[in-house]
């Protein structure tokens, strides 16, 4: 296990039920990593949108493609994933979802959606959604810089993991009604889904920049046995 230098510990907010007072615990301190395979890792781009206390140094550039080199830093901590991001918590997304609105909304904890007059999944407590989904809480459990950076969090390899877990519970979802399911997409294609946003079509375009040799479709992308995807999960 990789082992971080200690730094100072700061309770990192996040807007959990959309304000600003609502807070989490750090981790014990987090830091740079000085053990492990990536030990003294140095990441260049960014940073856009830190949390990590202290902040890290701005960009030289607005965009955050200069070079910044600094180490990874993370601050992970056990108060999100102890709650948010159990199996329980994969078992009950997976098998309460019935559409995928419904396995997203989850998945991320949205509350409503802006065109919604009632939302038909909302209990009692927030909306009838976790505090956290177990996408966002995986993400904050790691924390630091850039991990805690909404833009650039793949910068840590810990991404990886995380993003792995996610497909792998998507897949599942999708397994247990491949006919239905493989294919199924729901909301806009504008961040955070406002209200007009034009509606997602599996013939819409997927354009990674940088980092994509090709624009795909999203029907290329629905599944992990085909397009350019050969890949299952045990």
């Amino acid at each position: 296990m990789a082992r971080f230098r200690p730094q100072h510990a700061q309770k990192r907010i996040f807007r959990f039920a959309g304000n600003d007072t609502d807070y989490y615990p750090a981790g014990p301190g987090g830091g740079c990593i000085y053990s492990g395979p990536f030990v003294n890792m140095t990441v260049r781009l960014g940073p856009l949108s830190p949390q990590a206390r202290p902040a890290p140094a701005a960009n030289p550039l607005p965009n955050g493609m200069g070079d910044n080199p600094r180490c990874v830093r993370r601050d992970i901590t056990n108060y999100l994933s102890s709650r948010f991001t159990r199996t329980e918590d994969m078992v009950t997304l997976i098998a309460d979802s019935s559409d995928i609105l419904t396995f997203q909304d989850r998945m991320q904890a949205v509350t409503a959606r802006p065109w919604e007059v009632a939302d038909t999944y909302k209990p009692a407590e927030h909306g009838g959604m976790p505090l956290m989904g177990v996408h966002a809480g995986g993400h904050q459990t790691i924390g630091g810089d850039p991990g805690g950076d909404f833009f650039t969090s793949p910068n840590d390899p810990a991404f990886f993991n995380h993003h792995a877990g996610i497909d792998r519970t998507w897949a599942i979802w999708q397994w247990l009604d491949l006919e239905n399911r493989t294919e199924q997409i729901g909301g806009g294609t504008s961040m955070f889904d406002p209200v007009n946003s034009p509606r997602q079509k599996l013939d819409n375009l997927v354009d990674l920049g940088v980092v994509g040799d090709r624009v795909w479709r999203i029907r290329d992308l629905v599944s992990t046995v085909d397009g350019p995807f050969c890949y299952t999960y045990e």
